[in-house]
């Protein structure tokens, strides 16, 4: 049985997980760019991001199986020939462009477009033509093979095509079901997954994950689409700056 994470990476693995699984649960998205840099101070990158492939492999199954969800099949299908398309494009801009420059003007652009969000309040955003299907779909899969981090571009889609909450979340989690299980596929090929330690994280963090989601759905439950606009600005605020902080540190 391979060791188990040392204590104090537990007391610092644990609350990092929780807090990226109710993120989560509330928008559907979030867990990589939530709890990713606080583990990345106690744990190599390398371990970091094949494990919370994992767990989100894990919590995207799960959340699929609850009750109540509601995805709008159509505007999946939309999405899902484009991101197969901008996975593999990133795959290959990965070898080919300095990704700390892509990073910054991302992590601006995020942080610029919550806060447009924020700042109109109430104010319901226009409706997007489905032919934007493509763009967002190859940006999310693009962005998804870069960083791990292309949900938070399903999620401006989703929301600007779909007017109920749950309805949105339920199909960003099937979005993000895919996405997660081409990034398992592609770290297994690598043979990340044949790394003791790394597997015995992931074990470690289900835990965290499990409560996590609780949170996140019940109080997602509880959100009408104004305060769900407002919590997906708010983490795509935290996740521009995420991407920003990545960068900086190089």
């Amino acid at each position: 049985m391979p060791a188990m994470p040392e204590l104090f990476t537990l007391l610092v693995a644990e609350p990092a997980a929780l807090l990226g699984y109710a993120v989560f649960g509330m928008v559907g998205f979030g867990t990589t760019l939530v709890a990713a840099p606080v583990l990345a101070h106690v744990l190599p990158v390398s371990t970091v991001i094949p494990a919370l492939a994992l767990t989100d492999f894990i919590a995207s199954w799960v959340s699929r199986s609850r009750p109540g969800g509601r995805v709008v099949k159509a505007e999946l299908w939309r999405l899902l020939p484009a991101m197969f398309v901008g996975s593999a494009l990133g795959a290959a801009i990965l070898f080919a462009v300095p990704v700390r420059a892509l990073m910054l003007l991302l992590g601006a652009f995020v942080m610029l477009y919550a806060l447009n969000g924020l700042r109109r309040g109430k104010a319901p955003p226009t409706a997007l033509s489905p032919r934007w299907a493509w763009w967002f779909g190859g940006a999310g899969g693009m962005l998804s093979a870069l960083f791990g981090a292309g949900g938070w571009v399903y999620a401006i889609y989703l929301s600007r095509r779909l007017t109920d909450p749950v309805q949105v979340r339920s199909t960003q989690i099937a979005v993000l079901t895919v996405s997660s299980s081409i990034r398992v596929g592609l770290f297994a090929v690598a043979g990340r997954y044949f790394d003791g330690a790394l597997l015995a994280l992931a074990l470690a963090l289900l835990p965290a994950m499990a409560l996590g989601l609780w949170l996140g759905h019940r109080i997602a439950r509880r959100m009408d689409r104004s305060r769900f606009l407002q919590a997906l600005y708010g983490v795509l605020l935290l996740t521009g700056g995420s991407l920003l902080a990545r960068a900086l540190r190089g």
